[in-house]
């Protein structure tokens, strides 16, 4: 009988999975990523649609297009079924993404489609519901996961970054860039646990925890919501920086860990800012940066430097944070990190 994979397993496999799907895409897959890209490429709009950690995914691509030409949305598959149906009825492409490609609004969302809308599909299963119904289907090549999203988040990322890549012709993720990165991500696993379990041996105990960041930041932040409630069942928000002044920012104090991620970019010095502030009214604060300028610690402030990325690809390393603090909160709850206790991991009915 074959043995069950931990979260943490699946974790550690994220560095070979990103290496797969970058070399595979370069040979075999080719093909496939350049039919996906001239067919975006031929039509004004493209309309993602997803559930979850696909639906967050998601705003890698609209970040990269939105810049050009393209109008791209980033559609929650289930309001889309069921109050935005307009939005199927203009000259579009559809790119569905479901890790396992049974997601059940994923699947409705794209049956829904007109027939005269072609389908792009994402998936982790190239034999799935989903799957059947597209045109083109990228597989994430990600293996088996059966715990809380992790390697096949990474593999959704990457794909996007490479189909973007096709699509703009530009590239943000090169295979020297995207080997630099999985090493990287092999190196950052033991360092930032133990990052990680200084921040929890601090003075007192927070009770809820909110992920904020900007751009690509806010990929993570979305993501890293997300897991949180899953393995910890404990309250967890993700919100834009910008949004989290805008009244969240009442909530902070010493139950309430903030966890910021401002990578090198366009607004590093705004994340540095609302970290300072947060740790100033009293919420222990976790500030994850690649910026070269120092930052100082402080009794509230926690700082983790991870290597330099562009500011794209910086959720492909940030988002190990939420994935091992998840993992210790869960263990420090009594709880299995990454197993479900009251869903299943596909949801397959609304």
């Amino acid at each position: 009988m074959t043995a069950r994979r931990s979260f943490m397993d699946e974790v550690r496999e994220q560095p070979e999975v990103l290496r797969t799907l970058v070399s595979s895409y370069e040979g075999q897959l080719a093909q496939r990523l350049q039919e996906a890209a001239q067919l975006i490429d031929s039509k004004p709009t493209l309309v993602i649609v997803g559930m979850g950690s696909s639906h967050f995914a998601g705003e890698i691509l609209v970040q990269r297009l939105n810049r050009t030409q393209f109008k791209v949305l980033n559609c929650d598959a289930s309001e889309l079924v069921h109050y935005q149906q307009g939005i199927m009825a203009g000259d579009a492409v559809m790119l569905a993404i479901s890790q396992s490609g049974e997601s059940a609004e994923t699947c409705s969302a794209a049956e829904a489609r007109p027939k005269s809308m072609p389908l792009i599909c994402i998936t982790n299963d190239e034999n799935s519901r989903l799957a059947r119904m597209g045109d083109i289907v990228l597989p994430l090549l990600a293996g088996d996961e059966e715990g809380t999203s992790s390697k096949t988040f990474v593999a959704t990322m990457a794909l996007l970054h490479l189909l973007g890549d096709a699509v703009a012709g530009e590239e943000v993720l090169s295979s020297a860039e995207a080997f630099q990165v999985a090493q990287w991500l092999d190196e950052l696993i033991d360092s930032l646990g133990e990052e990680v379990t200084r921040l929890l041996q601090r003075p007192g105990e927070f009770d809820a925890v909110v992920f904020t960041g900007r751009g690509p930041g806010l990929v993570s932040a979305l993501q890293g919501a997300l897991i949180t409630q899953e393995m910890t069942q404990m309250p967890a928000a993700a919100f834009s920086a910008g949004q989290f002044r805008h009244g969240p920012i009442e909530a902070t104090g010493p139950d309430l860990l903030v966890v910021i991620f401002a990578p090198l970019g366009r607004t590093t010095e705004l994340l540095v800012r609302l970290a300072r502030d947060c740790a100033a009214f009293g919420s222990p604060t976790w500030l994850v940066t690649d910026t070269a300028v120092e930052i100082a610690p402080t009794e509230n402030l926690f700082v983790t430097k991870l290597p330099q990325v562009s500011e794209e690809l910086s959720p492909l390393l940030s988002i190990l944070v939420p994935e091992l603090l998840g993992a210790a909160l869960a263990r420090r709850k009594g709880l299995e990190p990454g197993r479900l206790q009251k869903i299943s991991k596909v949801t397959s009915f609304e």
